[in-house]
């Protein structure tokens, strides 16, 4: 048999190379790229805007990361004693738990979703296997409460053969971005960094990353976006919403800014059509992005976060791609965004 070699061309052999490949960092970095003055109204004030590229990773999703991280620290008592692994999740945890599961012995998946998950997501994760549970709770559930999907989660791990993961509380969730995002961020931005931005869903990303940055120079500035009152986005949490969660993100958090549906499709779609295939989400950052600056500058406290270059360098995370909300830009978006059919007959 031979080893696994994974030897800089990338070759992964052997019975154990599809767990190797699926292993964070098994492709090295995530790329992360500066955006261009089409995409960047600022930059003739010496703002530069950075996109961490989260999708280059093995199954795609920034949240295989942690679910990695989160299947790695179950004890081994409990993880050999476990056949069904249940989460409160409709999204890309869920997915990457499907698949990663496997891999660590636990055969079932078992997805707690609500009633209004779109029947194309449920396909996605009947695609990779998981078993969909029906809560009738709130979409968003306080983490704490004795009632709603992720309290269902909670009450279905302690039965014999199963097991909840929690991501809302579990510390591998933000330990994943500890690791995986901010350490990255640090090697290819460095001291440059000004200011981070990542929306609030867990909070594992923004908590993980921003603690980390904040330890390597104070005076970064980290920023949140929820979502804004009366809209929805796919991933993030409603701003009242994100005080529900398990992970203080409170703590390392010095703002957030509520963005709204349109403007994240929008920012999504100019993000789309320069070559970066990412979803609403990150579209959503952008937008902030652009809404905090134009804030700064007609409230003149720009300069108060250049760095030693005298230059402001936001990073920010693709953490979704375009693929499962195909529909919904058609459907959020006004016509005049796509170019209409035409019959070659007529």
């Amino acid at each position: 048999m031979k080893k696994n070699i994974n030897n800089g061309k990338k070759v992964f052999e052997g019975d154990s190379a599809l767990m190797d490949f699926l292993t964070p960092r098994s492709l090295g970095m995530t790329p992360i790229v500066e955006l261009p003055s089409s995409l960047n109204k600022f930059k003739k004030d010496k703002v530069r805007i950075f996109v961490k590229l989260m999708q280059f990773v093995p199954l795609g999703n920034i949240k295989s990361m942690p679910s990695w991280q989160m299947l790695s620290t179950i004890p081994k008592d409990i993880l050999h004693s476990t056949k069904h692994l249940v989460e409160y999740s409709s999204g890309n945890t869920v997915l990457s738990l499907a698949i990663l599961s496997r891999y660590f012995g636990i055969p079932n998946l078992h997805a707690i979703i609500t009633p209004d998950v779109p029947e194309h997501k449920k396909r996605l994760l009947k695609l990779v296997g998981a078993d969909l549970l029906i809560s009738h709770g709130a979409k968003s559930p306080d983490v704490h409460s004795n009632k709603g999907g992720v309290y269902e989660a909670k009450q279905l791990g302690k039965k014999k053969g199963w097991h909840n993961l929690n991501q809302y509380t579990n510390p591998g969730n933000a330990g994943a971005s500890e690791e995986y995002i901010a350490k990255e961020l640090w090697s290819q931005l460095g001291d440059q960094m000004s200011i981070f931005v990542s929306t609030i869903g867990t909070a594992g990303t923004i908590y993980g990353t921003g603690t980390y940055l904040k330890s390597k120079n104070k005076d970064i500035y980290v920023v949140g976006t929820s979502i804004e009152k009366g809209s929805s986005i796919p991933g993030p949490r409603v701003d009242e919403a994100i005080l529900k969660l398990g992970i203080p993100w409170y703590d390392i958090v010095d703002k957030v800014i509520p963005i709204g549906a349109l403007p994240s499709y929008e920012k999504s779609l100019a993000l789309i059509r320069a070559g970066l295939f990412v979803g609403p989400s990150t579209g959503m950052q952008l937008a902030m992005i652009e809404k905090m600056i134009g804030d700064m500058k007609k409230n003149k406290t720009l300069n108060k976060y250049r760095n030693k270059n005298k230059e402001i360098v936001i990073a920010f995370v693709a953490c979704d791609m375009m693929y499962p909300y195909i529909d919904d830009y058609f459907s959020i978006l006004p016509k005049k965004y796509f170019k209409p059919e035409h019959d070659l007959e007529k």
